[in-house]
């Protein structure tokens, strides 16, 4: 009988040598001076004696594995240092965070909450070391780090978990959240569910192409700013947000509603930098601050800060589309804050109203009706998501055509027709989506006919023009204003200027009639009052674009009336026929 193979059993690994105190990090099991000690990050140190005096050795375990990788910092910038950490989670997956230095100016709480968070073991007893061990690590490599997704070069577009293009840089998070741009499912499944269903539903291609449009803003030079889809409850809208979403993460987790406030957005907004805001249900906005926060969004600028030392620390910035939806539209909600529209808010959020064939479809590919076709689309947001986006970005990079955009961009707005800087400023904005959207479409991103994109933004643009009415935003409200000031106060505030014993509480001027209607003269304090929140002067040039100044004396826009008393004063002389003039 021959004999039996011994396979000896290999002892475990010795530590090296070590000099007190120290941290070490063990990925596997070793042994140090006969004793056991499990993977993690350990702390060598010793502690005197109390009664013999003499120095003791301890060891404690602090957390699990946790190498502190590399010093990261943002290229071309004084600042924005960090720690580049690597580690495994409970599940043993390997997980990296690009560590703000700052974070270690605070609590601990703000480090390991988030190392918590994505699943490192740590000693409840000793985590405030785990920050300690951190702060005492000065590795040699050096890594470009972002502080914001994006294109980090021309060649290089930045995303928490994945960068696409030439170049290395790491993106570097307080929260460490990039769970929101993950992926599931496949392209062709969201193109099945998702791309195919554009077809026929302009507001689908909207959600989809301003989505697209997000990483265009980069390379055409041009500010964010956004749609805003506005309809009754139940319409589909909703569905909409989250077709748009899931271009680039799960369509659910990547969409936010209006709730946050303007600090909490401000964050949001830099961790979508030239992709897509998607915000659901402006009515949970305050309409005190909307306005703000429209503006802000748009110019992708947040507010000026102090440090911890309580020097000036660098604003958030981006670019990002954004595209919302509500029961309001932006001036209504504003209205109920006691709040007026400026023409710059609705620019840079553009009203869509959502009344189409079946809510906010017009063709339901074969479904029984609008709340099925809002459900499939729903379902298909959280099951294949994130791909659409990426894929666009590739193949923009592979075809290297970035300095064509600008002259694309301008050949598509020859296409839409203005008659104001207003509605040249959005009528560009929709030809930047409808850019994306053949863009999309001629990398296969997208699977629908050539010119689906240009058409059914060309469709909206007239939808949004006549919803708009003609002239200036502002021409608008001002003549809306002082026609709804007449209204309310035609009676009470105004007597005719004939009448000696005409009487007016609170005058703010007085009324005579004429061959083509009743006039209706102000004096200066009522006409301020009625064009509130206005410059005087601007409310004169409003009524005097629609021939509302009945009467005027050479260069000024009053005229002189003798008034019952006999006292002369110069008034202006308003026709209200004319302040609502047919669109």
């Amino acid at each position: 009988m021959s004999a039996a193979t011994v396979t000896p059993i290999v002892p475990e690994a010795a530590a090296p040598a070590i000099e007190r105190p120290c941290y070490r990090v063990y990925d596997h099991t070793i042994t140090l001076d006969g004793v056991k000690l499990r993977p993690g990050v350990w702390h060598h140190g010793h502690r005197q004696d109390k009664q013999g005096g003499e120095f003791l050795p301890f060891d404690e375990w602090l957390c699990g594995p946790l190498h502190v990788e590399a010093v990261t910092r943002n290229e071309g910038q004084d600042g924005d240092y960090g720690r580049l950490l690597r580690f495994r989670n409970a599940d043993r997956r390997e997980l990296t965070w690009a560590m703000p230095n700052e974070l270690l100016a605070g609590k601990p709480d703000s480090i390991l909450s988030v190392l918590l968070g994505m699943g490192l073991d740590v000693d409840y007893q000793r985590r405030a070391k785990v920050c300690q061990y951190i702060a005492a690590q000065y590795p040699k490599d050096r890594v470009i780090a972002a502080t914001s997704t994006g294109w980090h070069t021309r060649e290089l577009f930045i995303m928490p978990r994945q960068n696409i293009g030439k170049g290395k840089a790491i993106f570097q998070s307080e929260a460490a959240n990039g769970d929101d741009y993950r992926q599931g499912g496949t392209l062709e499944g969201w193109q099945d569910n998702i791309g195919t269903k554009c077809e026929g539903n302009p507001l689908l291609v909207l959600s989809v192409c301003a989505s697209l449009a997000g990483p265009l803003l980069y390379h055409v030079q041009r500010q964010g700013g956004g749609f805003h889809i506005v309809g009754d409850s139940s319409t589909g809208k909703s569905s909409a947000i989250l077709a748009g979403a899931s271009v680039w993460g799960h369509g659910e987790d990547f969409k936010r509603t209006w709730r946050a406030t303007g600090n909490g957005l401000e964050g949001i907004a830099s961790q979508r930098n030239d992709t897509l805001l998607a915000l659901d249900e402006i009515g949970e906005a305050d309409p005190r601050e909307i306005g703000a926060v429209v503006y802000a969004m748009a110019n992708g600028t947040g507010k000026a800060r102090a440090s911890r030392n309580g020097s000036a620390r660098a604003a958030k910035r981006w670019r990002v589309m954004l595209f919302s939806s509500g029961e309001l539209g932006l001036s209504a909600l504003m209205a109920e804050g006691g709040k007026r529209s400026r023409a710059g808010q609705e620019i840079r959020l553009l009203d869509i109203p959502a009344r189409r064939a079946f809510g906010a479809w017009d063709q339901l590919h074969g479904m029984t009706g609008g709340r099925e076709f809002s459900d499939a689309i729903q379902r298909a947001s959280v099951t294949h998501y994130g791909h659409a986006g990426p894929q666009f970005i590739r193949k923009l990079l592979e075809l290297g055509e970035q300095d064509d955009l600008p002259a694309l961009l301008a050949q598509f707005c020859a296409q839409y027709p203005s008659t104001s800087g207003q509605e040249s400023r959005a009528a560009e904005r929709f030809a930047l989506v409808a850019m994306a959207g053949e863009l999309a479409i001629s990398f296969g991103v997208l699977p629908l006919p050539v010119g689906t994109a240009r058409d059914a933004m060309l469709g909206l643009f007239e939808v949004w023009r006549a919803g708009r009415g003609q002239g200036p935003s502002e021409d608008r409200q001002i003549l809306r204003a002082v026609a709804d000031f007449l209204a309310r106060h035609g009676d009470t505030r105004f007597s005719s200027a004939d009448d000696p014993q005409g009487e007016a509480r609170d005058r703010a001027g007085y009324w005579e009639d004429s061959p083509s209607g009743r006039l209706y003269l102000f004096n200066r304090p009522g006409l301020e009052e009625a064009a509130k929140g206005y410059d005087l002067g601007r409310a004169v040039l409003a009524l005097e674009s629609v021939g509302a100044i009945a009467k005027r004396e050479p260069g000024r826009a009053q005229a002189t009336k003798r008034l019952p008393s006999g006292r002369k004063e110069k008034l202006y002389w308003i026709d209200a026929a004319r302040l609502e003039p047919e669109q």
